[in-house]
C-alpha cells in the first residue's frame, strides 16, 4: 500500500482529511489512490469518523502497553490488526498533530481614514472595509472553519463552502456563513451592532444575558440589531441593499438620528463630535450623503437644513 514515499503519502492523507490539499497535492494523492484497489479502499475508510477514532485508540494502546511491557507488544498487535490498521492509526496521529505543528501567520489590515480598503482572503472571499475598520485573518485557512476577527464596518462576499463555514468574530457575537453577501457594522464603541444580509443565509451566534448560547438564523433581506449591553438581538425585514452603498462612496441612512449620522461622518473622516445643544441631536432623518475628500459639502448640506445648529471647526463637528 505504502512505498518508499510513505511519509509523503501519510502527510497528503492527513491534509486530505483536514480539507487542506492544494490542487497539485490533490492530484498527487488521486494518482496514488488509483495505483491500486488497496489504496482506494484505504482512503475510503479514512472518510469514516468512527474508523478513525478506533484506529487512533489502537495507536494509543500500542504506545501505552509498549511503555509497560516492551516492544514485543508492538509486534503482537501488528500481527493481530495488520499493517493497514496500524498505518491508519499513524495517519490519524498525523492528523491530530498537524494543527499543533502549524503556526499560520496572522495578517491584519486596517482601512485608512477618508477611504475604503478592499482585500481578497486566502479562500477567495472578498472584503471591503470602511474607514477605521480592521480585519485579522490567517495567511492560510486550516481545519474545518475559516475564522476571521473583525471590528468596524465591512461588506463580505464569502466564497461558498458547506464543509468549511466562514466565521466572523466581531465585538460580542459571531456570524457563521457558508456563502453569502452581507454587511457587518460593529465598532467597539457601538452600543448596537448591525448585520444586514443582502443575499444567502447566515447564523448569528451570541451569549444572552443569562449566559446561554443563542443562534439566530437570518435569510436575505433581514437586518439584525444586536444590543451589546442587553445581550439581545432583533431581526427586521428591510431594504438591506442600502447598507452596502458605502462601497460606492455613498452613505445611505434610513430613520437615523442626527447625532448617529454625524457620528458616522466623523468616524469616516477621523473627526471629533461635540454635542453642545441636545435639542436637535435626536432629529430622525433619512437620505444619502456623498463621501468626498473632505466633509465640507456634507456640513454645508446640514447647515442649510438646520441653520445655526451645525458647525465645523478644524477636525471637529459641533451640534450647537
Amino acid at each position: 500500500m505504502f512505498n518508499d514515499n510513505t511519509d509523503r503519502i501519510k502527510n497528503l492523507i492527513a491534509k486530505h482529511i483536514l480539507h487542506d490539499l492544494n490542487e497539485d497535492e490533490a492530484a498527487e494523492l488521486e494518482s496514488w489512490r488509483q495505483d491500486s484497489q488497496q489504496n482506494n479502499e484505504f482512503l475510503s475508510r479514512l472518510s469514516d469518523p468512527e474508523y478513525l477514532r478506533k484506529r487512533y485508540q489502537d495507536f494509543v494502546e500500542i504506545n501505552s502497553e509498549e511503555a509497560s511491557h516492551g516492544k514485543q507488544v508492538r509486534h503482537s498487535r501488528f500481527i493481530r490488526w495488520g499493517a493497514a490498521a496500524l498505518a491508519a492509526a499513524a495517519v490519524v496521529l498525523a492528523v491530530l498533530l498537524l494543527p499543533k505543528l502549524r503556526t499560520p501567520k496572522l495578517m491584519t489590515v486596517t482601512a485608512p481614514h477618508k477611504g475604503i480598503a478592499s482585500l481578497v482572503l486566502p479562500d477567495g472571499s472578498k472584503v471591503w472595509m470602511k474607514s477605521a475598520s480592521s480585519i485579522t485573518y490567517p495567511e492560510k485557512f486550516y481545519g474545518s472553519a475559516r475564522n476571521v476577527s473583525f471590528s468596524g464596518e465591512g461588506y463580505f462576499e464569502v466564497s461558498s463552502s458547506e464543509e468549511n463555514p466562514f466565521i466572523v468574530s466581531a465585538d460580542g457575537f459571531k456570524v457563521k456563513v457558508t456563502g453569502t453577501k452581507l454587511d457587518i457594522k460593529s465598532y467597539r464603541d457601538d452600543k448596537v451592532a448591525v448585520a444586514a444580509l443582502i443575499e444567502g443565509e447566515v447564523t448569528l451566534i451570541y451569549t444572552d444575558s443569562l449566559g446561554n448560547e443563542v443562534e439566530d438564523k437570518m435569510v436575505g433581506g433581514e437586518l439584525s440589531m444586536f444590543d451589546k449591553t442587553k445581550r439581545s438581538n432583533t431581526l427586521l425585514k428591510t431594504n438591506t441593499s442600502i447598507y452596502s452603498s458605502w462601497i460606492g462612496g455613498v452613505y445611505s441612512f434610513e430613520s437615523e438620528t442626527l447625532e448617529e449620522i454625524l457620528r458616522q461622518v466623523c468616524r469616516y473622516y477621523g473627526y471629533n463630535l461635540i454635542v453642545s445643544d441636545s435639542s436637535v441631536k435626536d432629529r430622525v432623518l433619512s437620505g444619502r450623503l456623498k463621501m468626498g475628500e473632505n466633509a465640507n459639502s456634507i456640513i454645508e448640506a446640514f447647515q442649510e437644513f438646520l441653520p445655526g445648529h451645525i458647525k465645523l471647526e478644524s477636525d471637529t463637528i459641533i451640534i450647537q
